[in-house]
Parts: C-alpha cells; sequence; structure tokens
C-alpha cells in the first residue's frame, strides 16, 4: 500500500474501495463533456444529481433553515418538487447552488442574476471574474465530479440525524458541534459513502476543504462572524491549492443557492456587495497561505474592503486599524449585509444608544483576535439573526444581548483559542416571534447559549 502522507487526516485510506469507484458512473461519465451535461433540461439535471446521491439529497429534507417571513415564492416547480413534488428548505438551497455551477459553465448572467435588486445586482464583470475561476479551477471530469460532490454533502450536518447516526456508530456525541464539525466527524465514521467513489487525491481534496470548514468559513470572514483566529487554519491548506480553489469554488456556489428556498430561479444571494466580500476574503485567505499576511492582517483587509464599499454608498470611512469603536462597529455591518447609508447610520445609532459599560464591552469583544490567554467567542447565525431585524429598537436590543453572548468568560479548556455561541437557538424561538416585535427587551431574561470549542491551539 503506498504512503499516506502524515499531514492527511487519519481516517483517509491510501486508496478507496475498487467496487465503489466502479458504482455510480452515469453523473462521472456525464462531467466528461460538460457542454452537454449542462444542456439538459432543468427536470433532467436535477433527476441525474438525485439518480447520484439519494441517501445525500435525501437527508436534507430533515435539514433546519432560516426563512424571511416576508418572502413570496416563484410559481414553477422548485427542485425539491421535481424529486418529491413536496418543498424541503434545504434541498432547494443545494440544489440551486448546483443549477448556478450550470448558469455559470452557460455564461447565462441574466439568468444568473434574475429577481436580484437593480441596486444590489452583481455585475457583468463579476460574472465573468466568477466564471474564468470556473475555468481555471474545473479543468478536467474528475475535478468537476469532484466539485459537484462537495455542493451535494456541504450542508449534511444540519441533518440532525447525522449526529445521530455518528454517536449510534461510535458512541460519540456531537450534536453541540457546529454543522461543519458535524460533516467532518461523520466523513470519519463513514457516514457520508459518496466520498469513496473518488480517487485518494480526489478524496484528499475534498475532505481538507470539509476539515479546514469545520475551523474556517469563507461566509463568516465575509460577514465577520468569526475572528482572526480562524484564519490560522488556513495554513493547513499550504502546499494545497487545489484543495483551496476547489473549496471556494464550492462557497461561492453555496452562496448562490442561498436563497434558494425562496426563489429557484436565479442566484439571488450572490449579489454584488457579497461578491465583493467574497472575492476580498479569496485575496486575504490566499495573503495568509502565503504567509504575506498573518491573521489579524488578513482578516482585516476584509473589514478595510467592506469599508471603502460602504463609503462608496455615502457612509463615513471607518478607521479599522486605528480605532477600536469603528472596527467593532464595522464588524457589526458585516453581520448585518448593511449596504446602505441609512442601515449603517441606524446601525451606529443603535451602538450608541447603549448603556456605556454594556457599549465598552462589546466593542471590546469585537477586536479580541482569539488565544489562549483569551479565547475570541464568535456568535454564530448572529448575520442570520441580523437579518431578521428591521427597526432601531429591536437592533438595540440585539446589540444588548449580543454584548452578553460575546462578553462572559467561556468555560473552556486551556487550550481553546475560539469560542462558538450559536444564536439559533434565541433565533427561532424568540426573534422570530411575535412578543420580540412588541417587546424586544423580552431578549433581557434569555441566557447566554452553551460554549462550543471551535479551534484550539495548533
Amino acid at each position: 500500500m503506498a504512503a499516506v502522507d502524515p499531514a492527511y487526516p487519519t481516517f483517509i485510506p491510501a486508496t478507496p474501495p475498487a467496487s465503489n469507484m466502479k458504482q455510480h458512473q452515469a453523473l462521472r461519465e456525464a462531467c466528461t463533456n460538460p457542454d452537454n451535461l449542462f444542456t439538459l433540461s432543468e427536470r433532467d439535471l436535477v433527476s441525474l444529481i438525485y439518480q447520484e446521491f439519494p441517501n445525500e439529497i435525501d437527508r436534507l429534507r430533515r435539514a433546519y433553515s432560516i426563512r424571511d417571513p416576508q418572502g413570496t415564492s416563484p410559481e414553477t416547480p422548485s427542485p425539491s418538487r421535481i424529486i418529491y413534488e413536496e418543498d424541503y428548505d434545504e434541498v432547494n438551497r443545494t440544489l440551486v447552488g448546483f443549477l448556478a455551477l450550470r448558469w455559470i459553465h452557460n455564461a447565462k448572467y441574466e439568468v444568473f442574476v434574475g429577481s436580484q435588486p437593480p441596486e444590489l445586482r452583481l455585475t457583468r464583470e463579476s460574472f465573468d471574474w466568477i466564471r474564468d475561476y470556473y475555468k481555471r479551477v474545473i479543468t478536467d471530469a474528475n475535478t468537476l465530479y469532484a466539485l459537484i460532490t462537495s455542493i451535494i454533502i456541504n450542508d449534511l450536518g444540519k441533518d440532525p440525524e447525522l449526529s445521530l447516526d455518528h454517536q449510534k456508530t461510535t458512541g460519540e456525541d456531537i450534536s453541540d458541534l457546529n454543522h461543519d464539525y458535524i460533516l467532518l466527524k461523520a466523513c470519519g465514521s463513514g457516514l457520508v459513502p459518496c466520498l469513496e467513489r473518488h480517487s485518494a487525491e480526489e478524496k484528499y481534496d475534498l475532505l481538507l476543504g470539509i476539515e479546514i470548514g469545520a475551523f474556517f468559513n469563507f461566509g463568516q470572514l465575509g460577514q465577520a462572524e468569526n475572528a482572526p483566529a480562524a484564519l490560522t487554519s488556513l495554513l493547513r491548506m499550504e502546499g494545497r491549492e487545489r484543495s483551496f480553489q476547489l473549496r471556494f469554488m464550492e462557497q461561492l456556489l453555496d452562496i448562490a443557492g442561498a436563497a434558494g428556498h425562496m426563489d429557484w430561479t436565479c442566484a439571488k444571494k450572490l449579489n454584488q456587495p457579497i461578491f465583493e466580500s467574497y472575492r476580498n476574503v479569496f485575496h486575504a485567505c490566499y495573503s495568509v497561505i502565503s504567509g504575506t499576511l498573518n491573521a489579524r492582517q488578513g482578516y482585516d483587509h476584509v473589514l478595510i474592503r467592506r469599508a471603502e464599499y460602504i463609503h462608496r454608498k455615502g457612509f463615513r470611512l471607518l478607521k479599522v486599524k486605528n480605532d477600536q469603536y469603528e472596527r467593532a462597529l464595522m464588524r457589526l455591518l458585516c453581520m448585518g449585509n448593511v449596504t446602505t447609508k441609512k442601515t449603517a447610520e441606524m446601525y451606529e445609532s443603535a451602538l450608541n444608544s447603549l448603556q456605556q459599560a454594556t457599549k465598552d464591552d462589546l466593542v471590546y469583544a469585537l477586536n479580541v483576535d482569539g488565544s489562549v490567554d483569551e479565547p475570541a467567542i464568535q456568535p454564530t447565525y448572529a448575520p442570520a439573526l441580523l437579518s431578521l431585524i428591521k427597526k432601531q429598537r429591536e437592533l438595540v436590543a440585539v446589540f444588548e444581548y449580543f454584548s452578553r453572548v460575546m462578553s462572559v468568560k467561556a468555560q473552556v479548556d486551556s487550550s481553546a483559542i475560539l469560542v462558538e455561541r450559536s444564536v439559533l437557538g434565541v433565533l427561532k424561538r424568540h426573534i422570530e416571534s411575535d412578543k420580540f416585535r412588541e417587546n424586544p427587551s423580552i431578549l433581557e431574561d434569555v441566557d447566554v447559549p452553551d460554549d462550543v470549542i471551535a479551534l484550539t491551539v495548533q
């Protein structure tokens, strides 16, 4: 047996079982001629993907999702309805991400931008950047098949039964981990068998991307949801450019499909400001991996570029490098995906409405990089929560809550440098309720979420 690179995660076999490599050839063979593959009708293409990944897509029916209560859906059948004759949010989100790949390959710019608001619409130049990147990265059938696999399995960790199946298999309870980490663990316990259809090299690239995703999420950096410490995990990508390229392409498609449960006719979420954020993340990550920037500098590169974007919309240029208050405000603007002067001013007004001690605590916490001496707190799902906030008094209550979430000292072991506190439960139980709209101060009685170690010192 060939030696395994010591950098490989220990659960990666040197060669996959030959029998599995001979199965599921329909999609792999179709990948040899992507021009033909992507001219299939949407119904035929979705059916082909389901034929290839039935167990994985079935799992997505149980995944949780967050809906905009004001949203309306198209009249055309969704990808989920093509398969099940019923809508399942995460199935639609995942398959719209795959369909976005088709629109990119076929240069269907108008379809891709679809119902994006005109003021936020992805420019053709940016679409061409994505398409050029795709053509540089996806150069053969095996790489295309690996990318499609990555798209389909990316959110399997949102299926609550996946962590239960892992516990039945290994005895390990992973239900409190983030969904990316749950996926990584499930791969290690053999619960994602579609990985065995790939060669050892392809499988390693996929697993390294999943492993990095468990500790570092491109979208979380773009939204300033994580902390600089998270970027240190990127150093594992050194010398593995193909794995990084695949992961980034998959993450672009993930955001392209992020609103696919509400509108499956286009890549509604991958608009111009979000694309610019992801492109900034791309450059920051490459610089950290190459050693050109350290973790804090890479993180601030993203904040500075976003500050410049909001400045172009009329808001003052925030001093990210030299002012803790303005850097903290910039992080909040990123978490809230703020794209207008009016909303930026509402965020600043809400921050300044806090009691001084509460404000100071939040500003300080938003400037912690993450170390053994002082782990950073990551308010996971904060961007999703903020997306539901419409009024300043609601925002003030949320910022007061965030101050507690991010300031209470973590109760974790001594090697932790980044600790997650998920606000998803708060979002579901309180933010989506009419009681919160009527009285946002109900958050004062809500407990701080439990600590989950996201990253330890390397």
